[in-house]
């Protein structure tokens, strides 16, 4: 590693050695190249562009999707000693104005600024100041085949134009090969340094339990972690506010997020959790890209995802500092019915057929009792090496496969005898046996399959009638409020001709959540000491928590007990500028408790 590079690695960011794939980029960016570099979320992809432009002349330019996360991101820079700012529709012009003879002057290392800015009179500014690079970051906007596209990124092929000879460094923590290709093509990218780095996060523990009851669910998987802070995502508004709810009643600092608030809501909301005072934030989808909380220790998901990337990013929000962290999905294959709906309502059949491949993916990682680590790498073209991932449910459990062809008769005679007329609720409590005003109001009751499955509870059934429909042995009906019919392999169970099996995770219950708990060669008691002194000065100097230290940082403290200025120096994450800034005031802690 160059000295430059080494001696500016340890002084400004704190940090002795550098993450996997980041001394490539960083020295393909140095050499002017343009760059393509897929990294997971916590991969530390923002060191890539701020080494490089506090090292080089002139301004970085960093493209970044929402304007809300820009003055944390520059808050953080700043904390660092890097000479940062932003422009945007929230800074008074007072302040704008001296942000651009800042930039002029050439006084910056970096320069945030939202798509939209290029597309509304900025761009002639740009050949009047010094530039370094430009860096985008979340460039999977640009391109119509990802998950989350942004027209207001289109604007960024227009920056080969504006600024000839310019270096563009694209960054992304989700891409399949068709997306990269997409972005490589719309930003223009002259023979790039491309890196994908691996999807594996091996530090999070993936989960999929049926969901039945689900605000009990959540309330219980959050009891089991403790005071720790972690971030809920629900399908809609409705359901957000609803969980908020049941959670502030049973004593659970949660506050929602979702876009029908106002933006200062919003705003207040997402600030609150970022500095620790709410311990969860229940959202929509509109709530996280770009998230720096390093902290969060769960992510649960109360219905379905509607696609592979959307789930990984926002499984990527938890553990960004590579502690342990928890991932928990709560599905029933009603999900697929609800979010199907919404895709019979989309413009064009292409539309459709790809938002259909992307939730059909996304519902065989819910539904098929293989090692979820290895289906979700394998979705980005990343194969698992080893046998057993020891970090999701499937690998921790186990599978046993189940005969199930007896029980599947029954409930496919229930379906065929009510007329297949009825969603898979109904047709549980036929089986089962429930007296529902339904069930009489149809004489459902009279029926030869009424009640003949009462010996087993409603969730194995519900949980079988997912995996026949995992199977194809029967499907919902869009058109006819979901209703369940049989399918020719359906009818091939029903009669005899064929058997059907099935796996499950061995047991009855899903696996337990796990606590993201904290390793235990650090003493607590200091921990919570240096917690405590983090938030007060992160208070005083108007930042979230984890910008002056994250927790990896304290729990080294409350291990290695640094008692002078190069012990501390010595701490993960711990540079000049945090030792000058912050080192008397933590040694002091650490001193008097030892």
């Amino acid at each position: 590693m160059p000295a430059p590079l080494q001696k500016t690695l340890k002084e400004t960011f704190g940090f002795s050695s550098f993450r996997p794939n980041q001394d490539e980029i960083i020295s393909a960016i140095m050499a002017g190249r343009d760059t393509f570099a897929v990294m997971p979320t916590g991969g530390g992809k923002s060191l890539c562009y701020q080494l490089p432009a506090i090292l080089q002349e002139g301004t970085c330019l960093v493209i970044s999707p929402l304007i809300s996360l820009m003055k944390d991101q520059v808050d953080a820079a700043l904390d660092l000693g890097i000479k940062a700012a932003f422009i945007n529709s929230s800074l008074p012009p007072a302040e704008r104005a001296r942000v651009l003879a800042d930039f002029r002057n050439g006084d910056l290392d970096l320069l945030y600024l939202a798509p939209e800015r290029l597309a509304a009179g900025f761009a002639s500014e740009l050949k009047q100041c010094p530039i370094s690079f430009v860096a985008v970051d979340e460039a999977h906007c640009i391109s119509e085949w990802g998950h989350d596209f942004r027209p207001d990124y289109l604007a960024l092929s227009q920056l080969k134009d504006l600024l000839p000879g310019c270096p563009l460094a694209a960054f992304t923590a989700t891409a399949t090969d068709q997306v990269q290709e997409d972005i490589i093509s719309r930003l223009r990218l002259n023979a790039p340094f491309t890196l994908r780095a691996s999807f594996n996060r091996p530090n999070l523990f993936y989960q999929v339990s049926r969901r039945e009851s689900v605000l009990g669910q959540i309330e219980r998987a959050i009891a089991s972690q403790g005071d720790q802070p972690g971030i809920v995502y629900r399908l809609s508004r409705a359901d957000v506010e609803k969980t908020a709810v049941h959670l502030a009643k049973r004593g659970v600092a949660a506050l929602p997020y979702h876009a029908g608030l106002p933006p200062d809501t919003r705003a207040d909301h997402q600030e609150k959790f970022n500095r620790d005072q709410c311990q969860v934030i229940v959202a929509t989808v509109a709530f996280g890209m770009g998230i720096d909380k390093s902290n969060v220790r769960f992510v649960i998901h109360g219905d379905l995802p509607k696609n592979m990337e959307g789930y990984y990013q926002e499984t990527g929000r938890a553990g960004r500092d590579g502690e342990p962290a928890h991932c928990l999905l709560f599905y029933n294959r009603g999900d697929v019915g609800r979010l199907g709906s919404f895709i019979e309502k989309m413009g064009s059949q292409a539309e459709q057929r790809l938002a259909w491949q992307k939730l059909n993916d996304m519902t065989r990682l819910a539904e098929t009792a293989v090692c979820r680590r290895r289906q979700l790498l394998a979705y980005f073209g990343e194969e698992f090496e080893g046998e057993n991932c020891g970090a999701c449910d499937v690998c921790q459990q186990g599978v046993e496969l189940v005969d199930g062809s007896k029980h599947a008769q029954m409930v496919m005679s229930a379906i065929f005898r009510s007329g297949q007329r009825f969603g898979a609720a109904h047709v549980i409590d036929i089986v089962c046996g429930a007296r529902t005003k339904k069930i009489q109001q149809f004489h459902h009751d009279l029926l030869k399959t009424y009640g003949v499955g009462a010996n087993q509870a409603k969730p194995y059934w519900r949980r079988l009638t997912d995996a026949m429909a995992a199977h194809g042995l029967i499907k919902s009906d869009p058109k006819r409020y979901n209703a369940l019919v049989l399918t020719p392999a359906g009818e091939d169970v029903l009669y005899g001709r064929k058997p059907f099996s099935y796996q499950q995770l061995k047991g009855e219950t899903a696996a337990q959540p796990r606590t993201a708990a904290a390793p235990s060669d650090h003493n607590q008691e200091l921990f919570n000491q240096l917690r405590d002194l983090r938030r007060r000065l992160a208070e005083a100097a108007d930042v979230p928590p984890y910008v002056v230290f994250s927790d990896r940082s304290l729990r080294e403290m409350a291990a290695y007990l640094p008692a002078t200025p190069p012990e501390f120096l010595a701490i993960h994450g711990v540079g000049q500028q945090k030792l000058e800034r912050y080192g008397e005031d933590f040694i002091k802690i650490i001193k008097e408790f030892s």
